[in-house]
C-alpha cells in the first residue's frame, strides 16, 4: 500500500473511533451488562483496527517489532485521551474497562500482525 494511503486509513479509522466514542448517548447504561457490556467488543475491535493501521503506516522498512510496539502504545494512549474527552459528553463515562478493552485490542492486533510475518 502506498504510504499516503496508509496514513489516510489511519485518519479514517481514528475519526471513526473518535466520533463513535464521543457521540452523546441518550439512554442509560443497562445494569445487567455490569462492567462488560457489548461496547467492550466495539472498543476492542476499534482499537485493534487503529493499531493495525498505525503499524502499517509506520512500517517503512523499520523492524516490525518496533513499529508494532509504537502502534500499540499510540493506540492505547489515544484510548486514554478519548476516555478523558468522554467525561464532557452527555451519557458517556471514562470507564477503565473501556480503556483495557481498547489496549487489549491494540496489543492483539500487533501480535497477529507480527505472527503473519515479521522482520
Amino acid at each position: 500500500m502506498p504510504e499516503g494511503n496508509a496514513w489516510r486509513r489511519v485518519a479514517l479509522v481514528t475519526a471513526v473511533v473518535l466520533v463513535g466514542s464521543l457521540v452523546p448517548v441518550p439512554f442509560e447504561r443497562r445494569p445487567e451488562f455490569g462492567r462488560f457490556g457489548p461496547d467492550k467488543l466495539l472498543h476492542l475491535l476499534g482499537y485493534a483496527g487503529l493499531a493495525a493501521s498505525l503499524a502499517d503506516a509506520l512500517d517503512g522498512g523499520r523492524p516490525r517489532r518496533r513499529t508494532d510496539l509504537a502502534a500499540a502504545l499510540l493506540a492505547a494512549a489515544f484510548g486514554l485521551a478519548v476516555g478523558r474527552l468522554q467525561r464532557r459528553v452527555p451519557g458517556r463515562r471514562d470507564e477503565p474497562a473501556d480503556t483495557v478493552a481498547g489496549a487489549l485490542g491494540a496489543v492483539l492486533a500487533v501480535v497477529v500482525r507480527s505472527r503473519r510475518g515479521g522482520r
